[in-house]
């Protein structure tokens, strides 16, 4: 009996549109030091700018559809628009690791994928 490695799945965002909630987000601290009346402006700019960037990366990086990829944009631009700099560090920082770790680590893929990959390339 072979114990066959395991590997990291894919992560739900690409790595671009984590970045970029994490560089929207530190944002926030720029503009809680110099104008605190201004935060709600900033979080609705910087929340429309999440849900944009998020949604065109996972559209034409992550080769998702509209659907899925508007999804994915409201809930990252909700994060990233949330007026302090943790929620999308909080966030984004794990999502970055998940795709580093699915990107850098890797493994054998499954047993079972690699019959499929073998009679697909006998075809």
């Amino acid at each position: 009996m072979t114990i066959e490695p395991r590997r990291i799945p894919a992560p739900p965002i690409h790595p671009m549109a984590a970045l970029v909630t994490l560089v929207l987000d530190n944002v926030f601290s720029v503009v809680e030091i110099v104008d605190p009346f201004m935060l709600l402006l900033t979080s609705l700019g910087v929340g429309v700018l999440g849900f944009v960037s998020t949604t065109l990366t996972q559209r034409f990086m992550a080769h998702d559809g509209w659907g899925p990829s508007v999804a994915k944009g409201l809930v990252m631009g909700i994060i990233a628009g949330v007026p302090y700099s943790v929620t999308g560090t909080a966030i984004g920082a794990p999502l970055l690791v998940w795709a580093g770790a699915h990107e850098w680590i890797k493994l054998p893929p499954p047993k079972d994928q690699r019959l499929l990959e073998d009679k697909r390339r006998d075809e």
